[in-house]
């Protein structure tokens, strides 16, 4: 009988360590499966922290594209402006240049409208001259009436009177010119053309200065041989200081011999308006 006791009064004891291992088992499995608070604040926390820096980086990544893009930009903008400054550089040069070159383009411009000018001017002699034969007394003739017109010359033919060389002088003064200068054979050549009584005698602005020894015209220079004869030097005296014209020829007579004159002055400018 006491043995029957023994042996239940241990299965009993097994039997309850056996329940109570159970129950810590329990206990444990309760303890794992319900953290503490601390612990959801730690991962909460932990897991704001990977938002936010998650958050910041992609903000990050936003910026630093917005930059780059903006460099770009500024970039692209300062390279156009290096363009442009570069091509007003090189046409500031040019006109630099071009300003240095501007006299001699002026001067050539000058050149060229004052060849123009002569070549028109010469055009309209010509066309003046022609409407001058047919219509002597035309507006465009450069000359007074009564007056002959020769190259840029005026001549007036004194033939209905006779004075002293020293008379006609001052009647050519009164009309503003000077007894005529012979310049060349063409101007002789006309003087000889010219429709003159047949025994006619007219005083040149040619005579003896005994001072220098020499015959001069009245602007003071010497008269070309070719036109005057030499055998008229040899007759040069005390009495013979003065040069007439006539035939065609040069003569030397005294001063005081009153006879016809021709005066000469510069013919006036053709008008271009008055050719109409």
């Amino acid at each position: 009988m006491s043995e029957e006791v023994t042996y239940a009064t241990l299965t009993f004891q097994d039997s309850v360590g056996a329940g109570n291992n159970q129950d810590r088992n329990n206990l444990r499995k309760r303890g794992s499966l319900a953290p503490s608070p601390i612990w959801r604040w730690a991962a909460l926390s932990l897991l704001t922290l990977c938002l936010l820096l998650l958050i910041g980086l992609v903000t990050l990544g936003i910026m630093f594209l917005q930059t780059s893009n903006e460099i770009n930009s500024d970039s692209e903008k300062l390279s156009q402006l290096q363009k442009i400054i570069h091509q007003q550089q090189d046409n500031f040069s040019q006109q630099l240049s071009n300003y240095r070159n501007f006299p001699m383009e002026k001067e050539f411009l000058k050149s060229q409208i004052s060849n123009l000018l002569v070549r028109q001017g010469q055009m309209a002699v010509k066309l003046c001259q022609e409407l001058v034969i047919h219509i002597s007394d035309h507006k465009c003739n450069p000359c007074p009436k009564t007056w002959q017109w020769y190259q840029t010359s005026c001549y007036y033919f004194a033939t209905n009177e006779e004075k002293t060389w020293t008379k006609s002088r001052k009647n050519c003064t009164d009309k503003n010119s000077t007894l005529v200068k012979i310049d060349s054979l063409e101007e002789k050549d006309f003087l000889k053309s010219q429709p003159l009584p047949k025994f006619s005698f007219f005083w040149l602005g040619l005579s003896w200065d005994p001072s220098g020894r020499n015959w001069l015209w009245e602007d003071g220079s010497i008269p070309s041989p070719s036109l005057f004869n030499t055998k008229e030097y040899a007759q040069t005296n005390g009495s013979k200081r003065c040069a007439y014209f006539q035939k065609g020829n040069i003569y030397i007579s005294r001063c005081s011999a009153e006879i016809s004159w021709i005066c000469e002055k510069t013919a006036a400018l053709v008008k271009i308006d008055d050719l109409d």
